[in-house]
């Protein structure tokens, strides 16, 4: 967490909230990382060569810095306007000189907190803010009690404020309490109206017995092995067609997957991400009951397919998905197995000198 364009400016820095109790814990360090410095607007403009100024409340600049996003509050900063309000989000860690920054005495409560697992969380009483509830929440052992109060739509906030909200809680290790917390204060009602309308939409208890379709896409971000913003948004997003869909030819929720994407696509895009992350993850959503259906489509439709570099992100969504609903690995098995004796198959014919897409 080191950054050496401000350490080589010998500008001091410190890594505020999130980014500092992550580095407590030890976890690999997210995105967007928070942080104040004494550098000033041009010197992070000369020092930052991807740099803009988003309008957020209380940051100043998000930088564009070895594939992480930084939200940087500078020297110039007026006041404390829109400040953070819950103690936790103060916590500091200052990399340069090893050391935590504690103002309100938060390490007895720590210390109980990173002996807790991820199903035995903490709770919080002060815990006030949803949305600063559903950002500790989503990567830390918290849970607030009682629940905190409903989301005050704030019309001024600009689209970059929702995704960077959006793309933290999602890669969080604890998404799901995260996301439920949003739903829960009515944010995700107003500002992605296309999720909350799933907890509306019901499975049936033999295919999903862990409830409907809300229910059952939180329940999948529980599998996920790493925190990769492409595979989380694909999953949060990956049924977001069925409440659209409709019956039929005996299937509940016809073309579901294909309505996911568009809904995705509308979504992201609506939020400011980016063009080559809202394609992959609408392709993701578009093919993700593929790998359960590997064995019975024809080559001319499976290879090319499992031909894309997106495949294995593929096979993570879905076994995450086969996992939410008890299933058991075997159909992810199954697929991973035909996955390998494909790639097999296309290096033998490159060593071959075959061309690609030939049946020779």
């Amino acid at each position: 967490m080191v950054l050496n364009p401000l350490e080589k400016e010998a500008r001091e820095y410190r890594y505020l909230g999130i980014s500092a109790l992550e580095a407590l814990w030890g976890l690999p360090a997210g995105t967007p990382a928070t942080l104040e410095t004494t550098a000033t607007l041009p010197e992070l403009a000369r020092i930052f060569p991807d740099i803009t100024f988003p309008g957020l409340p209380f940051w100043d600049v998000l930088v564009q810095h070895q594939g992480r996003e930084l939200l940087i509050r500078s020297a110039d900063s007026d006041g404390d306007g829109l400040a953070p309000q819950h103690p936790l989000l103060r916590f500091a860690w200052e990399p340069g000189r090893k050391r935590f920054l504690d103002p309100d005495d938060l390490y007895p409560l720590l210390k109980e907190a990173r002996r807790r697992s991820p199903r035995d969380p903490l709770p919080l009483e002060d815990l006030e803010d949803p949305l600063e509830a559903a950002l500790l929440c989503a990567t830390f052992p918290f849970v607030p009690a009682p629940a905190p109060e409903p989301w005050k739509e704030d019309p001024s906030l600009p689209e970059a404020f929702h995704r960077l909200l959006l793309s933290r809680i999602v890669t969080g290790s604890r998404a799901w309490a995260g996301l439920e917390i949003l739903r829960r204060s009515g944010y995700l009602a107003t500002v992605l109206p296309e999720l909350d309308r799933m907890n509306g939409t019901e499975h049936s208890k033999e295919g999903h017995p862990e409830g409907n379709v809300w229910r059952h896409t939180l329940e999948t971000f529980r599998y996920q092995k790493s925190p990769d913003l492409l595979v989380s948004l694909a999953l949060l997003f990956h049924d977001s067609g069925k409440p659209l869909a409709r019956p039929r030819e005996g299937r509940r929720f016809d073309g579901h997957a294909e309505l996911g994407a568009r809904v995705a696509a509308n979504a992201l895009g609506r939020l400011g991400f980016s063009r080559d992350l809202i394609d992959k993850t609408t392709w993701l959503i578009r093919y993700h009951m593929i790998p359960g259906a590997l064995e019975s489509l024809p080559d001319h439709r499976r290879d090319p397919l499992m031909a894309s570099p997106l495949f294995p992100q593929l096979l993570e969504l879905y076994r995450c998905d086969l996992s939410s609903s008890f299933r058991g690995p075997e159909g992810y098995y199954q697929a991973c197995t035909r996955y390998r004796r494909f790639l097999k198959k296309s290096r033998n014919r490159q060593l071959n000198g075959v061309p690609r897409g030939s049946r020779a």
